[in-house]
């Protein structure tokens, strides 16, 4: 004897609408960067093999981008190790990132909320690797962030002094 729901139709439509609704909450804001190198002769600054975080200009809406958590994803496809830094602008450091400085739970091994810090973004990514780094929204969010620029770089190739910019509006 087979035992029939009355409506498995209803449940599933149900329960799909509860898994929309849950990833839709937790969306999030994200900015990718990317490692590239450009041969020489194929970029505006000649000077033999150089890398370079592109896009080379983000614009970041306060209105618009801020309303969920910012992130940004540093994706480096060379054969070179890079930094990802910004001057003025702060990531929460987690295990990954930053291990030393997170305390984790020895139960449950999550990071405790009480202990997320703020750190100045500053990060290296291994050749071959992608990271991916939550954005503190100080010196993004306000009135008095409004105009602001923020420059970022590799600051192991800092002597190329190729960089770009954050622009917040």
């Amino acid at each position: 004897m087979m035992i029939q729901r009355p409506y498995p139709f209803l449940t599933a439509l149900a329960l799909c609408a509860l898994l929309v609704g849950l990833t839709g909450a937790a969306e999030a804001k994200e900015f990718k960067f990317t490692a590239r190198e450009l041969a020489q002769g194929k970029g505006a600054v000649e000077m033999g093999d150089i890398e370079i975080w592109l896009p080379n200009a983000v614009v970041i809406d306060q209105k618009e981008d801020l309303t969920e958590p910012l992130w940004f994803v540093l994706e480096n496809p060379t054969g070179v190790d890079h930094e990802f830094s910004v001057g003025g602008l702060f990531m929460y450091a987690t295990p990954e990132v930053v291990p030393f400085l997170t305390e984790m739970d020895p139960i449950t091994r999550q990071v405790l909320e009480d202990n997320i810090m703020m750190v100045p973004i500053r990060i290296k990514i291994k050749a071959g690797e992608t990271k991916k780094i939550r954005v503190a929204l100080v010196g993004i969010a306000g009135e008095r962030s409004h105009g602001a620029s923020y420059r970022f770089f590799c600051p192991t190739h800092k002597d190329i002094r190729v960089s770009g910019f954050i622009f917040v509006d």
